[in-house]
C-alpha cells in the first residue's frame, strides 16, 4: 500500500515551518497519511491533535491525516500491573475543586486545605486530558489519557523532570518503561580563526584587549584562542532508554525502539519522514530506508 509517514518526537519538530510544507505536499499525492507520534511526554500528543487541527481549520484536507499514537500501538499488547505508589491513582472527590478556563479548554484545580494536589487538563466537562499531581507544591506525577478518558501514560517526576514513565495498555498494565539517563560526551571541534564559533565567542573579547582593559596574561589567552586550534567542549546529554515487559527487551536508545515500532509500518511503497534534528541517530537503526527530512 502506497503510504507516507511522518515520524513526530518533538514538538519542536512538529513547529518547524518544514513540517507544515512537506505534510501539505503529502496530502496533494492523494495517499494514505499517517502521523505516528513517538514522543517521550505522552502528554504531548495532545499538542499534536490539536496542531493539526488548527491546520484543518484552514486547509480541510489536513483532517485526513491518520494521528497514531504508541499508546494506540501497544494498548493490546502483555503488560506489568504497576505498584499501588508507581500507579498513585488520585481519589479526587476528596479534595476541593475549582474550575477555570484556558486556551486548551478547561481547568479543574484541586486543593487539600489551600494547597495544590492535582489539576485536570480538559478538552470539555467529558474529556480529560492531561492530570499532574503535585505534593509540596512540586510536580510529582502526569497522567495522560486518551480520546476515550483512559490513562495511557503515567510519568513520575523528580526535581520537575519525568525520571521514569510507563505506557499503559487497555487494561491499565505498563506495556513499556522510559527511562531518563544523563551522560558526559565530548565533541571535538576544528577551529580556524575566521571560525563562526571563534567569532562569536572571542569578538567582544579582541574589542576589549584593544581598549587595554585586559591583563596582558588574559589578553595573550584570548589571542591565542583566535588561531587555527582543536577545541574539545564536554556537554551533559541526555537519552531515554526503553523496557519491554511482554518481552523484557531493552532498547538502550529510545530511536532503536523507534525503528522497531517504524518496521510494522513500512512497505516498499512507503514514504518516511522524520526530523532533520534526528536523521543522524534514526538513519543508522534503519540503513536500507530511504528517508526524507522535514
Amino acid at each position: 500500500m502506497q503510504q507516507i509517514i511522518f515520524l513526530v518526537t518533538s514538538l519542536d519538530g512538529l513547529h518547524k515551518p518544514n513540517f507544515t510544507k512537506q505534510l501539505k505536499a503529502a496530502l496533494q499525492q492523494n495517499v494514505t497519511i499517517k502521523l505516528l507520534v513517538a514522543l517521550v511526554d505522552f502528554d504531548a500528543a495532545w499538542e499534536v491533535r490539536q496542531f493539526i487541527e488548527r491546520l484543518a481549520r484552514d486547509d480541510e484536507r489536513f483532517s485526513h491525516v491518520r494521528i497514531i499514537t504508541i499508546a494506540e500501538l501497544y494498548a493490546q499488547e502483555a503488560g506489568l500491573a504497576l505498584s499501588a505508589e508507581d500507579r498513585h491513582a488520585l481519589d479526587l472527590t476528596a479534595y476541593e475543586e475549582r474550575v477555570f478556563a484556558d486556551q486548551q479548554g478547561q481547568l479543574r484545580r484541586y486543593l487539600d486545605h489551600g494547597h495544590l494536589v492535582a489539576e485536570l487538563q480538559q478538552l470539555d466537562d467529558h474529556t480529560p486530558m492531561v492530570l499532574r499531581q503535585y505534593h509540596d507544591d512540586q510536580l510529582t506525577q502526569v497522567d495522560t489519557y486518551d480520546l476515550h478518558g483512559q490513562v495511557v501514560g503515567v510519568a513520575k517526576f523528580q526535581d520537575g523532570v519525568a525520571q521514569t514513565s510507563y505506557l499503559l495498555n487497555a487494561q491499565g498494565e505498563a506495556t513499556l518503561r522510559l527511562t531518563r539517563h544523563q551522560r558526559q560526551v565530548e565533541h571535538v571541534y576544528n577551529l580556524g580563526a575566521d571560525s563562526a564559533m571563534i567569532a562569536t565567542e572571542f569578538s567582544s573579547a579582541k574589542e576589549v584587549a584593544a581598549l587595554n582593559n585586559m591583563s596582558k596574561r588574559k589578553r595573550d589567552r584570548t589571542l591565542a584562542k583566535s588561531v587555527d586550534h582543536t577545541e574539545m567542549i564536554t556537554a551533559t546529554e541526555t537519552y531515554h532508554s526503553v523496557l519491554v515487559y511482554a518481552t523484557y527487551h531493552r532498547f538502550n536508545d529510545v530511536y532503536a525502539f523507534y525503528q522497531t515500532v517504524l518496521d510494522h509500518f513500512m512497505t516498499p511503497q512507503t514514504q518516511l519522514y522524520v526530523d532533520l534534528a534526528v536523521n543522524a541517530v534514526l538513519s543508522p537503526q534503519m540503513p536500507h530506508q530511504l528517508i526524507f527530512n522535514y
